[in-house]
């Protein structure tokens, strides 16, 4: 395994610690990253990322199929597979299960942000309103056209998918999707919600995802992960 390889099954490792403290995910949930300028990604196992190894990670391929690893694969690993083929760019993806964004997925109140670090679902975040698993490349695709140019979507009661170019990336809108759901959903409770506008979002991501956020989410993984 090269060192490539090495670090970015650390990374996959730290993601899941990271979401698992969060509670963002409990017994279920799944991470994926992109093997860079290979048709493979690494995938977590059928296994809780809060105890999920480097060694039980598994090597698919964009037709999700396992090429390495001796564990089940998730249920949903088409949902990661058809998402890699169809967005290049992407190169991580978080199946998460966050509450309070979930009850934006099964009420026909639409999750926009109304402070900065929910800048980055301008407009709102789309929903996937098919309420199944996602287990075939068919359900893939369509929640991959679903999602748009979008770094976030809601499926139907059954939680959520962030992405990002980088793993620290995907992690980060996985907490700023539950942020941005908390505040809204408490902002509702008291008043009416003042989203943002399309270009005041546009100025807040700047300020909301510094390099030095996603240097910090790294040294929070790699304490939570007993490495510091």
């Amino acid at each position: 395994m090269g060192p490539d390889l090495e670090q970015l099954k650390k990374d996959v490792v730290s993601a899941c610690r990271i979401l698992s403290r969060q509670k963002l995910v409990e017994g279920f949930g799944h991470v994926s990253a992109r093997i860079i300028d290979s048709d493979q990604f690494i995938i977590t196992p059928r296994i809780s990322l809060a105890l999920v190894t480097e060694a039980e990670l598994l090597t698919m391929n964009l037709n999700g199929e396992v090429i390495d690893g001796n564990h089940r694969a998730p249920f949903e690993a088409a949902l990661h597979a058809s998402i890699m083929k169809i967005k290049p760019r992407i190169n991580a993806i978080t199946r998460i299960h966050a509450r309070v964004a979930n009850i934006f997925s099964v009420t026909d109140r639409k999750l926009e942000p109304v402070h900065n670090h929910g800048s980055f679902f301008a407009g709102g975040v789309p929903v996937f309103y098919v309420p199944d698993l996602i287990s075939t490349a068919e359900l893939g695709e369509q929640v991959a056209s679903t999602m748009g140019d979008q770094p976030a979507v809601l499926l139907r009661g059954n939680g959520q998918v962030t992405v990002g170019r980088t793993i620290p990336e995907a992690v980060m809108m996985a907490i700023y999707l539950e942020e941005a759901a908390e505040i809204l959903h408490g902002a509702l409770q008291i008043g009416t919600p003042i989203p943002l506008t399309i270009d005041e979002a546009a100025k807040r991501q700047v300020e909301a995802l510094p390099p030095v956020d996603l240097e910090r989410a790294n040294e929070v993984a790699e304490v939570t992960d007993g490495r510091k």
